[in-house]
C-alpha cells in the first residue's frame, strides 16, 4: 500500500507540476500580448504624431510670456530647454497668433540693479548711469516702434562735463538691431535712427552714431572719416540705379520673351562733382542816370561895384562917345562864366549764382543676351534657331526708350542671341512623391500598420489560438521547439510525436520514456526532462531513493 500511495502522490506531484507549467505558459502568452498590444498602440500613435517645428528660441522672460499664451490659448508645444517646437502645420496660424496677441520682448537682463532704488546715500555715478540707462532704453523701445525692427539695443557714451572747452569730448552712441523675418532696413529708415538718437541726446553729432545689425552687418559708421561714408553712399547710390534700369529691362523683355529666355546687366556711371560758380555782369548799352549835380556861373558888362552907399548910388561922369562905337563897346565890354558839373549813372548788372547737380548719370551700359527661340522643321522636329535680325532691333528699340538712351554722352547698349545651356528642362516636370507634403504622413502611417500586421499574424494569432484551443497549437509547439538547445545538445527528436502513455510514470514508480536508441539517446532525453520539469525529476529521484531502502 505504501508503494501504491507513493506512486499516487508521484502521480499527483507530476499533473500538478503539468497544471503549473500550462499556468506560467498562458500567464507568459497574456504578458507577451499585452506587449504587442502596447506596441501596436505606440506605433499608431507615433504614425499620427504631428511634425514639429521649431517656433525659436527664447530669452527666460520670453519664454514664459509665450508659454503663457500658448496655454491659454490651448496650443500644443514642446519645450526643448529654451527653443518650443509647435505643429508644422499650423505655424504660420500660430506666428499670426502671437503677433495678434501683442507679445513683445522684455528689456534686457542685466540692468535691474541700476533700475531699482538704492535707497538714501546713493552716489552721484551711480544716479547718472541710472539716468543714461533709463535714456538708452527709451530710444531702444523708440526704436523698437520701426516695422523692420524686432529689437534694438542702446549704448550711449556721454562724457562729464568739463569747464575748459578745448578739453572737452563729444559724446557717441551705438545702436544693435534686430531685424525682423524677411525685412530689410531702408536707407531712409537707417538715417531715421541716426537722427532719433542724435536729436535725443545733446551735443551729439549724427557722425558720431554707429549701427549695426545682428549680422555685424555696418548699416552706418560712427568712425569711419566723412569722405569714406561719402564714397560708400555714392556706390550704393549707382547700384541701385542699376537696379531701376534691371527692373525696366525686366518690364520690357518678360513679356516679350519670357522670364527664363534671357539676361541683362546694367553698368552705370555716375559724376558727383559739386561745382558752384557765381557770376556778374555789366551792359554798357543800357546806362541809366543815378545822381546828377550842376553850377552855372556867367557874368557879363560893368555893373555896379562897390558897398552899396553914396558913390555907388551917384550916376556916371560924362565921358566922351568914342568915334568907334564898335570898338569902344568891345572894350568896355567883360564877363565871368563858372560852370561845375556832376553826373552818376548806374550800369545794368546782372549776378547769377549756379550749383551743378550732383549723382548725374554720364554712361549707361547695357548688355542683353536673348536665348534662341523655338522653330518646328520640315520632318517635324522641334529645334532651336537664332532669332532675326528684325527681332533684335525690334527689342533694342524697345530698350533705348526704355532706359533713356542717349548716343551724345556714349551710352551703349548691346543685344544678342545666343543659344542658352539648359541642362535640364524643368517644363512639365513634377516634384517627385516623395517629396510631397502628403507622403511623409502617408509613410508613417503605411509603416505603422505594416509592422501591426506582422505583430497579429507572427505573434498575437499565435498566442491566441494557442489560449484558446492548446490542442490545435501542438504542431506549433514541435516547430518552435525544433533545434532549440537544451543543455549540451540540440535535442532534434522531441521534435516528433510521441505516444502519452510511452511518457511518465509507471505503476512500480518506474519512469517511462519512449524507445530510444542508444545511451546518447537516453541521455538527451533524460537531460531534456530534467531541464523541462525540474520538479518531476526530483520527485523520480526520491522514488529512486525509496527503492533503494
Amino acid at each position: 500500500m505504501d508503494g501504491m500511495d507513493t506512486v499516487e502522490e508521484q502521480k499527483s506531484g507530476f499533473m500538478s507540476a503539468l497544471s503549473n507549467a500550462e499556468v506560467m505558459r498562458q500567464g507568459a502568452l497574456v504578458i507577451a500580448l499585452t506587449i504587442c498590444l502596447a506596441i501596436a498602440i505606440f506605433i499608431i500613435i507615433w504614425s499620427r504624431e504631428p511634425d514639429m517645428r521649431p517656433l525659436g528660441k527664447f530669452e527666460t522672460e520670453e519664454l514664459i510670456e509665450t508659454l503663457d499664451y500658448l496655454d491659454s490659448q490651448k496650443i500644443e508645444y514642446i519645450l526643448e530647454q529654451n527653443v518650443i517646437m509647435v505643429d508644422g502645420d499650423e505655424y504660420q496660424n500660430i506666428k499670426l497668433s502671437l503677433a495678434r496677441g501683442g507679445l513683445t520682448n522684455n528689456p534686457t537682463t542685466g540692468s535691474e540693479i541700476l533700475m531699482q532704488d538704492s535707497g538714501f546715500g546713493v552716489s552721484q555715478r551711480m544716479e547718472t548711469e541710472r539716468l543714461k540707462h533709463g535714456r538708452e532704453q527709451q530710444l531702444a523701445r523708440t526704436i523698437e516702434e520701426l516695422n523692420s525692427v524686432s529689437r534694438a539695443r542702446v549704448l550711449l557714451a556721454i562724457p562729464k562735463e568739463n569747464i575748459f572747452a578745448r578739453h572737452s569730448k563729444k559724446p557717441s552712441a551705438t545702436v544693435v538691431i534686430t531685424q525682423k523675418t524677411g525685412r530689410m532696413l531702408a536707407e531712409e529708415e537707417i538715417d531715421s535712427i541716426v537722427d532719433i538718437i542724435a536729436s535725443a541726446v545733446q551735443g551729439l553729432d549724427p557722425a558720431k552714431v554707429t549701427v549695426t545689425d545682428q549680422n555685424g552687418r555696418l548699416l552706418n559708421s560712427g568712425s569711419q572719416n566723412s569722405l569714406s561714408a561719402l564714397s560708400r553712399k555714392q556706390f550704393d547710390i549707382e547700384r541701385q540705379r542699376e537696379e531701376e534700369y534691371k527692373n525696366k529691362i525686366d518690364s520690357i523683355l518678360s513679356p516679350v520673351v519670357g522670364l527664363e529666355n534671357y539676361t541683362a546687366q546694367v553698368d552705370v556711371t555716375m559724376d558727383f562733382t559739386q561745382v558752384q560758380e557765381t557770376q556778374k555782369t555789366y551792359n554798357p548799352d543800357l546806362p541809366a542816370v543815378r545822381s546828377e549835380f550842376l553850377i552855372e556861373d556867367n557874368t557879363t558888362g560893368n555893373g555896379a561895384i562897390g558897398i552899396p552907399g553914396a558913390l555907388s548910388n551917384q550916376p556916371p561922369l560924362e565921358s566922351d562917345i568914342p568915334e568907334d562905337a564898335t570898338n569902344g563897346r568891345s572894350r568896355t565890354s567883360s564877363g565871368r562864366s563858372h560852370k561845375e558839373q556832376t553826373r552818376n549813372y548806374e550800369l545794368d548788372q546782372t549776378i547769377s549764382h549756379k550749383q551743378s547737380q550732383t549723382g548725374v548719370v554720364r554712361r549707361i551700359s547695357v548688355s542683353v543676351a536673348v536665348d534662341y527661340t523655338t522653330a518646328t522643321a520640315a520632318d517635324g522636329t522641334v529645334q532651336k534657331v537664332p532669332r532675326t535680325q528684325q527681332a533684335l532691333v525690334n527689342m533694342r528699340r524697345l530698350l533705348q526708350g526704355g532706359i533713356g538712351f542717349d548716343m551724345t554722352r556714349g551710352d551703349v547698349l548691346e543685344v544678342v542671341t545666343i543659344p542658352f545651356n539648359k541642362p535640364m528642362d524643368l517644363e512639365g516636370t513634377d516634384i517627385p512623391f516623395y517629396e510631397q507634403a502628403w507622403f511623409q504622413p502617408l509613410f508613417k502611417l503605411l509603416v505603422g500598420m505594416i509592422v501591426i500586421m506582422t505583430l497579429i499574424l507572427g505573434l498575437v494569432r499565435p498566442m491566441l489560438r494557442k489560449l484558446i484551443n492548446p490542442e490545435d497549437a501542438d504542431q506549433y509547439e514541435e516547430d518552435a521547439l525544433g533545434g532549440v538547445d537544451l543543455g549540451d545538445a540540440t535535442l532534434d527528436m522531441l521534435t516528433t510525436e510521441f505516444d502519452e502513455s510511452d511518457i511518465g510514470i509507471g505503476a512500480d514508480g518506474s519512469l517511462k520514456l519512449p524507445d530510444l536508441h542508444g545511451d546518447e539517446d537516453l541521455l538527451k532525453a533524460v537531460r531534456a526532462l530534467v531541464a523541462n520539469e525540474p520538479e518531476l525529476s526530483s520527485q523520480v529521484v526520491k522514488g529512486w531513493l525509496l527503492e533503494d531502502e
